[in-house]
C-alpha cells in the first residue's frame, strides 16, 4: 500500500500530460497499474478513470495482452465511482467501455458497439456542456458506419464544441483529452477532404504544444507530403 501511494505521488498530472505529448505512456502504465484504489481520493479516482479511458485503446493498438485485464479494471472503477460521477460522466465512461469491448472483439458490433452509440448520445443529452462526453460522441459519429448513423459532419460539430469548452476551462490544462481533441479535429478535416484545414489545425496544435511528437514528426509531415 505504501509503495502504491508512493508511485502515485511520483506520477503527477503534468508528467502524465507530457508523457502523452511525447508518445511515451510509461508514466501512464506506472500510474494505472500501481494505483491503490482504496487509498485514492475521489479526484484521484476520477483522474485514474480518465487515463484508463485513454490508455486502453492505446494498448489495444499495441496488441498488449493485458487489455482484457485493463478493461475489467476500468469497468470495476466506473461502477465503484458511480455515485461520484455525474450522470453524463457515467454514461461517457460506460459508453467508452462498451466501445472497448467491441475493439477487443469485433463480433460485438450489435451488442457493445450499438450500446456505445446509445450511451454516447445519452451522455451528451445529460450534459451538453461536458466536453469529454462531446468528444466521445464525436468519435462514435466519426468511426460508426453510415448505416448506424455515423457522420463526419456530426463528428466535427461535437469536436469543435468540445474544443471550445476545454479551451475556456483551466481545469483541462493538463488533461490529455484537450490536445487529443485538437488532433481529432485535424483528422476529421482530412477525412472530409479539406487537407489545407487539417494542415492549419496541425500548425495551430504545434504552436500550443510544440512537443506533440505524433503531430510534429508523423501526422503533419504525412499531410504535407500528399
Amino acid at each position: 500500500m505504501l509503495c502504491s501511494g508512493l508511485s502515485f505521488a511520483q506520477v503527477p498530472e503534468q508528467q502524465l500530460f507530457e508523457g502523452y505529448l511525447a508518445q511515451d505512456l510509461s508514466s501512464w502504465d506506472t500510474f494505472i497499474t500501481t494505483a491503490n484504489w482504496d487509498q485514492m481520493s475521489d479526484n484521484e479516482r476520477t483522474l485514474l478513470i480518465n487515463h484508463e479511458y485513454g490508455f486502453i485503446p492505446f494498448m489495444s493498438d499495441q496488441n498488449d495482452p493485458r487489455c482484457r485485464q485493463l478493461l475489467d479494471a476500468f469497468w470495476q472503477h466506473i461502477e465503484a465511482h458511480k455515485n461520484v460521477l455525474t450522470p453524463s460522466q457515467y454514461a461517457t465512461y460506460t459508453g467508452a467501455a462498451h466501445a472497448f469491448e467491441y475493439l477487443l472483439d469485433k463480433s460485438k458490433i450489435f451488442s457493445d458497439g450499438m450500446q456505445s452509440f446509445k450511451l454516447a448520445k445519452q451522455a451528451v443529452e445529460a450534459d451538453p456542456n461536458n466536453p469529454i462526453a462531446l468528444s466521445l460522441k464525436g468519435n462514435v459519429d466519426f468511426y460508426a458506419p453510415k448505416l448506424f448513423g455515423g457522420s463526419k459532419k456530426k463528428a466535427m460539430d461535437m469536436f469543435l464544441l468540445s474544443e471550445q469548452l476545454m479551451h475556456n476551462d483551466p481545469m483541462y490544462k493538463y488533461w490529455w483529452n484537450y490536445p487529443a481533441m485538437l488532433l481529432c479535429i485535424a483528422q476529421c478535416y482530412e477525412k472530409m477532404g479539406n487537407k489545407e484545414a487539417a494542415i492549419q489545425k496541425c500548425q495551430q496544435i504545434l504552436r500550443e504544444y510544440p512537443n506533440f511528437v505524433f503531430v510534429r514528426d508523423e501526422y503533419l509531415p504525412s499531410l504535407l507530403s500528399k
